[in-house]
């Protein structure tokens, strides 16, 4: 883990100093840079909207969250507590050009985040909850830029794919020694999946100035759907305790392993950001919504008594998850790039939960405030 946390912050320092250089002779309006290409160079279109919840930019919450007694480091049986949500995101670019006059758009770009939910107010030891890290090889967009004349509310279109996406997610140090000492039958679970990624946008706001109504439809598929999301090796857990529809195997640890079941190979989303347009002194209101159908992961982190015999045929079921930020954005006049937006808001959501080997749990809500960087 401490490997891919440094590779994450050494492509972090990379965009924030090579890439700025390259980026910083933009005008405000990305529409005047079209007859621009080359390699590391922004392009203002393909990043995540404001209610994605593994997002390419940096976000910090402090909120109120419904807690179960999966996550209850403390034990105090509270409804709701405080806690924090960082997510540090980037999308790197690697090649930006522009085809007939700046009508057509391409970019290739790398794309990498880590979260991490902390209990920062528990009076103990603050504990790590999860960790969840994401990289892909590169993505390709294309931006479609139409005529769009005084007032014409479809701007552009464009559609982004990517091949090859990890999802890799880690349980915190005092999370997984608690429910050691505690009896669980599950320690803890490896959420860990392959997976390609495909969407469609309308109305990319790649004008930061102008008003913008931007809808985006999306597909993440997972590559080997008879692995799952998920599985469990016998150093970890009871194997059996989880339900799945597949067999045992080895592990690459040389240990037996369970894995998840099946069920749907896919995720799904449609987003929805409204920008509206931007005062002489850069700032603008920003609204974004997210609805998201996605796996909950079928076993019971609260169980103590390890099943005897296998469980067979029980595949994750979907369900509909609700995200939502409402704020206010700062645009750095003189600079249209990486870090050049400030954001603050409130965030809410719910469904089960979005992170880790606690994704088994429904019902999850979280409200509060919220900071960007973009």
């Amino acid at each position: 883990m401490s490997r891919r946390s440094l590779l994450i912050l050494f492509c972090l320092y990379l965009s924030c100093s090579g890439v700025s250089s390259a980026t910083s002779g933009f005008a405000a309006d990305t529409v005047a840079g079209r007859g621009l290409h080359g390699w590391f160079r922004y392009a203002g279109y393909g990043h995540s909207l404001y209610a994605d919840e593994h997002p390419d930019f940096f976000r910090l919450d402090v909120t109120a969250m419904s807690m179960s007694p999966e996550y209850d480091y403390s034990g105090k049986s509270r409804s709701y507590s405080m806690q924090t949500l960082g997510v540090f995101g980037i999308r790197l670019p690697i090649w930006c050009g522009n085809l007939s006059d700046g009508r057509y758009g391409l970019s290739v770009t790398q794309a990498m985040s880590a979260n991490i939910w902390m209990d920062l107010f528990e009076s103990s030891t603050s504990p790590i909850v999860d960790t969840d890290y994401r990289i892909s090889l590169p993505s390709i967009t294309f931006l479609h830029r139409l005529n769009t004349g005084s007032g014409r509310f479809l701007k552009n279109y464009s559609i982004r794919f990517c091949p090859f996406n990890h999802e890799s997610t880690h349980i915190g140090d005092e999370m997984v020694l608690q429910r050691s000492d505690k009896g669980y039958a599950l320690r803890r679970i490896n959420v860990s999946y392959n997976y390609l990624s495909l969407d469609l946008t309308l109305n990319e706001p790649e004008n930061r100035h102008i008003m913008t109504h931007t809808f985006r439809l999306g597909l993440m598929l997972l590559l080997n759907p008879k692995e799952g999301w998920y599985f469990v090796e016998q150093r970890d857990g009871a194997e059996n305790n989880i339900w799945s529809d597949q067999s045992s195997h080895i592990g690459k640890a040389g240990t037996s392993a369970r894995n998840g079941a099946s069920g749907l190979p896919f995720e799904m989303f449609l987003q929805y950001q409204f920008q509206s347009p931007c005062s002489k002194h850069g700032f603008q209101g920003i609204a974004s919504a997210e609805i998201r159908n996605r796996a909950i992961y079928q076993y019971d982190l609260n169980e103590t008594t390890v099943a005897a015999s296998p469980r067979y045929g029980k595949a994750d079921p979907h369900r509909f998850t609700y995200n939502i930020f409402i704020g206010a954005r700062y645009n750095m006049p003189a600079y249209d790039g990486y870090f050049s937006r400030v954001a603050l808001g409130i965030r809410a959501y719910h469904g089960n939960c979005p992170y880790g080997m606690f994704r088994s749990i429904d019902n999850v809500s979280h409200i509060g405030a919220c900071l960007i960087f973009q």
